[in-house]
């Protein structure tokens, strides 16, 4: 599956002398966050991985901050196979599938734990099965992580401190209404064009788990930190679907382990940091606030009605299915 513009060097096997040369594929991953961000410690544990595992047949190339383009793109270049290997959250997605934009909705997972329970079944056949028709090959998920709200205006300490704050979201519509019903004035924008836009004043904050809000340094711009803990998002892990042919079978096993392997080391990442850079955050000198979050649950809760409004059955499935995977009482 391997044409990529600069490296699916797929060199046919030739034969010289009687003996065949080996395909030589080169897989380029393209990522929007900085170099130590963990999704790029899943993506060198992906490189590592798949490079031991294919005795060098296979070269990975990690391609970070958002050098190959922002997400909306690189999405764009694997369905047109001029790269191999992106990620971006199921509700992201939903600009191509839009019932997937229903698993945005804010405080639809208890914790981590209970998304991690989610994706492993059923929900997460299902998404490869909404995915796919869409030109990509779904290899498995990465943890997004815990979202949390800073901004440069005020402390949250409760959800009326909210109203009116201009906060960056992704561009995924149930991710936005989410934020517009805890209050916020919801603005949608690439996360590379974050920073800039809060250092010169055009949102007032953003929502994003602890990694991304330390590697990015928005602690620069933002001087306070709600642990609203709004959403729990989910990175899906995606191939080019033209592309994936062109790796042989074998190629496509270690390909496809690989990615669930470096999944644990991804994911243990996320922990860690969640667990360390609390303090760190506060060391640079964040306001750290814990608002209500039932408060914050109940107000966006009627987004679950929406969502079954606009898609029905689709929608109401994927919600069972995320009810069903609930930690038992």
């Amino acid at each position: 599956m391997k044409h990529f513009t600069s490296t699916l060097a797929l060199m046919a096997a030739t034969a010289i002398g009687g003996q065949a040369l080996a395909q030589d594929v080169t897989i380029k991953v393209g990522t929007v966050v900085s170099g130590d961000h963990p999704e790029n410690v899943g993506a060198r544990e992906f490189e590592r991985l798949v490079e031991e595992r294919s005795n060098g047949e296979i070269d990975v190339r990690v391609f970070t901050d958002a050098q190959l383009g922002n997400q909306r793109e690189m999405v764009e270049q694997l369905r047109s196979g001029t790269l191999e290997i992106t990620w971006v959250t199921t509700g992201f997605f939903g600009s191509w599938e839009p019932v997937l934009g229903t698993l945005e909705i804010g405080y639809l997972f208890e914790d981590r734990e209970h998304a991690f329970r989610a994706f492993a079944g059923p929900l997460g056949d299902k998404v490869a099965e909404l995915v796919e028709p869409q030109g990509v090959e779904l290899l498995g998920f990465y943890e997004a992580g815990m979202r949390h709200l800073t901004n440069s205006q005020r402390a949250v300490n409760a959800p009326d401190d909210i109203e009116g704050l201009k906060i960056r979201t992704p561009r995924a519509t149930y991710h936005l209404r989410t934020l517009e019903m805890m209050g916020a004035n919801a603005t949608p924008m690439a996360f590379n064009e974050l920073y800039t836009a809060m250092e010169q004043g055009v949102v007032d904050g953003q929502e994003n788990p602890l990694s991304n809000i330390y590697n990015a340094a928005f602690y620069e711009v933002n001087d306070h930190l709600a642990l609203t803990g709004h959403l729990h998002l989910t990175h899906m892990v995606l191939y080019s679907g033209e592309l994936w042919g062109d790796l042989s079978e074998e190629h496509q096993e270690i390909v496809r382990q690989a990615v669930l392997d470096s999944a644990e080391v991804q994911r243990a990442k996320v922990a860690e940091d969640d667990a360390n850079l609390l303090s760190e955050l506060e060391a640079k000198g964040m306001q750290v606030t814990r608002p209500d979050r039932e408060a914050l649950a109940a107000a966006v809760a009627p987004l679950r009605d929406d969502a079954v409004e606009e898609f029905g059955d689709a929608a109401q499935e994927l919600l069972d299915m995320i009810d069903a995977a609930r930690a038992a009482n």
